[in-house]
């Protein structure tokens, strides 16, 4: 090489050939396409779901491949490279170099895509450009500063993205226009220097690590040691052996999700909620994506959560936790009620601020006009819409729950391929929903009713087979176990049920009597909700998994 810079670029290269291959596949592909089919991407106003599907895969890419890490103990995300270190280098150009390249690559990927992905909105290019460059700087500051963290990183750094999405939307807001701190230029800038400073940072970070090693003076610790110890502990023994492995698996994994609900609430969605106060449209839509919010954010925690330890690369049983006396569905048990403390909390900290958000500082009007109809609707009866609004929030509950859950028996088998499988169905479908254009499915469904068939056939036979895998699955658990499970599963079950039964009374009117078979539809997906098949199995493969030690 005629340059370390260009030596360094070049194992960037080598390493992620098949990644950057996909990119320029994926980017090609999307062209050809259009092409091929005759529409010019200046003859769109709005990007195809193709568009959506392969640029989304495109910076997911490309961020993967600018992480720029190394496993330094075989197992994990790892860090920065150490093995960097022993060259003739300085820090400065160690850190510089992928940083560099990261802004560079991720801009020149949006030059790419920007005109494809463009919507008829007020955002301008170059801000949207700022946003990216820093938050590939965030990104790669975060995953060598943060080793410490594990994967729980990648937690930490979707809030920061989160928080950059809801930041790039923030000039357009009413309230926002007439404040010059809060225009493109002014955000640009303080991004900016966030995104400098995040540079010097790992800059540092890196320093300090080829210096030896050693980690930066904690001159907070006596601090921190002495608000540990003024905080209340448990004195009193614990009264059983099952009471001792739900305070340790709430420690070591429950309190994640509360974590991740309050944190977004108080850095992206209580900002935006003051500055959309003025407009009642914005109010009911941010009030829809706050209630969404734990849902969603339990899909990635819920991956977490049903490995054996959180975030270990490790899929076998901790030896620790594997000598317990406990048999395995008891632990599974446990796992369960973790995962229902954790969604109630959660919810909890949502409603509270929902609670004081509505009756406080937003714009009601929308919501008030929804709530006189579905009034009207029910012969003016109050008690369908608080009763419907209960459901509604039942149902969200239910669904985050359902996501801490319903993984547990892949993450508890312990294999890597297994989980990895799942893993990738889940980006994919998550892909799928979101270049799915939804808009078009009301009329290709009204169009020929006749279509729904297959569909219903199809979630009736997943019915049947879900019921007859439950009573092969469950045979081995304890009845006690059973019984209390069961119960649980039919409250969920009646729930969506109920919501499906309500919403339909409310649906029907705008659409033809000939549409019954999408009523069917949706009450077999509401049976298919709630796990009960897939739960079952988690207590036989934790049970093989832990006889591996």
């Amino acid at each position: 090489m005629h340059s370390p810079t260009a030596a360094l670029l070049w194992e960037i290269w080598r390493r992620h050939r098949a990644w950057i291959a996909a990119i320029v596949c994926m980017t090609a592909v999307s062209w050809l396409v259009h092409w091929l089919f005759g529409q010019p991407a200046p003859a769109r106003n709005e990007p195809t779901p193709l568009d959506d599907l392969m640029g989304m895969l495109s910076f997911l890419f490309l961020f993967g491949i600018m992480g720029y890490t190394e496993s330094n103990g075989g197992a994990g995300l790892g860090g920065f490279p150490r093995r960097l270190f022993t060259l003739p280098v300085s820090s400065l150009r160690l850190v510089a170099v992928p940083i560099l390249a990261g802004v560079v690559s991720v801009e020149l990927l949006y030059l790419v895509w920007m005109e494809r992905l463009s919507r008829s909105g007020s955002t301008s290019a170059l801000y949207v450009g700022v946003l990216l460059a820093a938050f590939m700087v965030f990104y790669q500051t975060g995953l060598w500063t943060l080793e410490r963290f594990g994967a729980l990183r990648l937690v930490l750094l979707s809030v920061i993205g989160i928080a950059l999405f809801g930041l790039g939307f923030l000039p357009s807001f009413p309230a926002a226009e007439a404040s010059p701190w809060l225009s493109e230029p002014a955000l640009a800038t303080v991004t900016a220097a966030l995104a400098l400073a995040a540079c010097l940072h790992a800059w540092r970070h890196v320093t300090r690590l080829r210096c030896g090693g050693g980690r930066p003076r904690r001159r907070l610790v006596p601090l921190v040691v002495r608000i540990v110890d003024a905080l209340p502990r448990r004195q009193r023994a614990f009264s059983s052996r099952v009471t001792a492995h739900f305070w340790y698996e709430w420690r070591c994994s429950g309190a994640l999700l509360p974590l991740l609900v309050g944190g977004a609430l108080a850095i992206v969605v209580a900002p935006l909620s003051w500055l959309a106060r003025g407009d009642p449209g914005d109010t009911l839509r941010l009030l829809v994506a706050t209630l969404a919010l734990p849902v969603l954010l339990a899909i990635p925690v819920g991956l977490a959560f049903s490995r054996p330890a959180l975030w270990s690369h490790d899929l076998s049983i901790p030896s620790f936790v594997a000598v317990r006396p406990l048999g395995a569905d008891e632990m599974v048990a446990v796992k369960v009620a973790v995962a229902g403390l954790a969604t109630a909390i959660s919810w909890l900290l949502g409603l509270i601020f929902v609670g004081a958000w509505l009756s406080s500082w937003a714009n009601v009007e929308h919501l008030s006009r929804l709530a006189i109809q579905i009034w009207a609707f029910h012969g003016q009866s109050q008690l369908a819409v608080y009763g419907l609004a209960a459901l509604i929030v039942a149902a969200f509950m239910l669904l985050t729950w359902r996501f801490m859950v319903s993984g547990l028996w892949i993450g508890l088998a312990g294999s890597r391929v297994l989980f990895n499988a799942s893993v990738v169905l889940l980006m994919v479908v998550a892909g799928v929903c979101v270049a799915f254009d939804a808009s078009r499915l009301p009329g290709w469904t009204l169009e020929h009713p006749d279509r729904l068939v297959p569909f219903a056939w199809l979630a009736a036979v997943a019915v049947v087979a879900k019921y007859w895998l439950a009573a092969w699955s469950w045979r081995d658990v304890a009845a006690p176990l059973v019984r209390r499970y069961m119960l649980i599963w039919l409250a969920g079950t009646v729930c969506f049920v109920t919501l499906t039964v309500a919403v339909w009374g409310i649906v029907r009117i705008y659409l033809p009597l000939d549409i019954y078979r999408l009523h069917s539809l949706l009450v077999l997906v509401a049976l298919l909700i709630v796990p009960l098949g897939r739960l079952g199995l988690a207590p036989s493969v934790l049970a093989a998994n832990r006889h591996r030690r």
